[in-house]
């Protein structure tokens, strides 16, 4: 036996004739006669070979068979618009080129993506990761359209684009001492054995001023340029290092103040846009991040236990 097609039309009008709950309203929504709208239902009933009212009651009350109908009526419109807006006239997309420091990107920002995605699908955001002097660079030449990077760039005379860029406080950051979650290294044993980033890292200088300051001495066993190395070979066990809490991953533990460590200062870090050009999506995007961040800190112990500064 041979199914037949459902007319969307048909079901269309059918779904509009129990929404208004009278042949009557219906027939105004849709502009129609009475008796077309009639005609309409007549011929859904012939096609599925089943009555989808009950003749008899006032107001109109579905069959059995109508209540299934409808189930599955609103569905078959959704698909139906759906198919169209996405084939025949698709959404704008709204692109946003983000350029963000590495050690900000890797563990929770694809998780925060992945949410405002679901919020605003018609959004697509380009990323890109480096070290804050060359994101600040690609802003300037447009390459980006949000940057997100060490705060204080705006106030550098030096620099002669500083005043073309607006700066936007996101994060106050506490570094924090960090080494493998078996470690058999002892803190307070001289020279410490250390992982570090390259010399353009801004966490390298502040590590090493902090021990030199406390009178420490050190040997750099493991140099990475880029954050995943250096998470390997901390969690390898090559030496201690400096992390932002947003950077600690499972295999490695933050160091405890009681270790014999130099305490570390807080840093900033800041939003970085265009003053004139940019679009107006970047505001949006940049709300949702800092809002996400915020979430991140007050429940920091709850989401990934481990991550929680040690006092």
């Amino acid at each position: 036996m041979r199914i037949p097609d459902l007319n969307l039309d048909l079901v269309r009008c059918f779904v509009t004739v129990v929404e208004s709950g009278s042949f009557t309203q219906a027939a105004k929504r849709l502009r129609l006669t009475q008796s077309a709208i009639t005609l309409k239902i007549k011929r859904l009933e012939d096609l599925i070979q089943r009555h989808l009212f009950l003749r008899t009651t006032k107001p109109l009350e579905l069959s059995l068979e109508g209540e299934i109908v409808l189930g599955y009526a609103s569905r078959l419109l959704d698909l139906n618009r759906e198919v169209i807006q996405r084939v025949a006239g698709p959404p704008e997309i709204n692109l946003l080129r983000l350029g963000i420091v590495e050690h900000f990107g890797y563990h929770h920002f694809p998780v925060w993506l992945s949410e405002f995605k679901r919020r605003w699908p018609n959004v697509r955001i380009v990323t890109d990761m480096g070290m804050s002097c060359d994101l600040l660079k690609g802003l300037e030449e447009e390459r980006y359209d949000l940057v997100i990077a060490s705060a204080g760039y705006t106030a550098m005379a030096q620099e002669e684009t500083a005043p073309a860029l607006k700066e936007r406080h996101l994060q106050k950051e506490t570094l924090a001492w960090t080494q493998a979650e078996e470690s058999k290294i002892d803190p307070r044993k001289d020279p410490l054995p250390l992982v570090m980033f390259g010399p353009l890292s801004r966490f390298r200088p502040i590590g090493l001023d902090a021990l030199r300051k406390a009178g420490r001495s050190w040997e750099i066993f493991f140099e990475g340029g880029r954050l995943p190395s250096v998470q390997t070979a901390i969690k390898a066990d090559l030496g201690l290092s400096i992390l932002s809490p947003l950077s600690v991953v499972p295999g490695i533990k933050l160091v405890g103040k009681n270790r014999g460590l130099p305490s570390l200062p807080k840093v900033d870090l800041a939003f970085y846009s265009r003053k004139s050009g940019s679009p107006p999506i970047v505001e949006k995007v940049a709300d949702f991040i800092l809002n996400a961040v915020a979430r991140w800190e007050n429940n920091a112990t709850d989401a990934a236990p481990g991550l929680a500064l040690p006092q």
